[in-house]
């Protein structure tokens, strides 16, 4: 299929929240899985959310001398949740289905057509460092959105196939 194709933080972005989702519609019901706040914040969803995004990309040479660079992405997940013990649940849960790794997958779309997102499996998305897992503390007079808020903030790699 020829097309306009995702670079590699967009990749590590999408795959994860991809995985995500599809482990928490199989094992939870009522969850939503989204990439932005705007959605987050809609008041047409409802909690519980859980919002993935690349916050960040770091990268070193690989080796002295050479131009190939090791690519580290610091993803943040954040779980909007209905109770202080979904909250945990929720992020026990995300952790565990993280620590083992997910599919890196390639997106694509056709030239011209965003409708349909196409993605191509090709190595794996490794944690490398567990930063953060930890409930934000946003005071009592907030949104109840924020209400029962968790950060899980990770740095992760990818492996290719190719």
């Amino acid at each position: 299929m020829g097309g306009s194709y995702f670079r590699d933080a967009r990749n590590v972005e999408s795959s994860i929240a991809y995985y995500l989702q599809t482990q928490l519609d199989t094992d939870w019901t009522g969850i939503t899985t989204t990439k932005t706040f705007s959605r987050v914040y809609s008041n047409s969803v409802n909690i519980p959310i859980v919002c993935v995004r690349l916050a960040d990309t770091n990268s070193t040479r690989l080796e002295v001398g050479a131009n190939t660079l090791d690519f580290r992405f610091t993803v943040i997940i954040d779980i909007f949740a209905k109770s202080d013990a979904q909250r945990l649940d929720l992020a026990d849960y995300v952790t565990d289905k993280l620590k083992d790794g997910c599919v890196f997958n390639e997106y694509s779309h056709a030239s011209g057509d965003n409708s349909q997102v196409v993605p191509t499996p090709n190595g794996r998305i490794m944690v490398t460092n567990w930063i953060n897992n930890m409930k934000v503390e946003l005071g009592d007079n907030v949104d109840k959105k924020d209400r029962f808020r968790h950060v899980i903030s990770i740095q992760v790699r990818r492996s290719t196939l190719s």
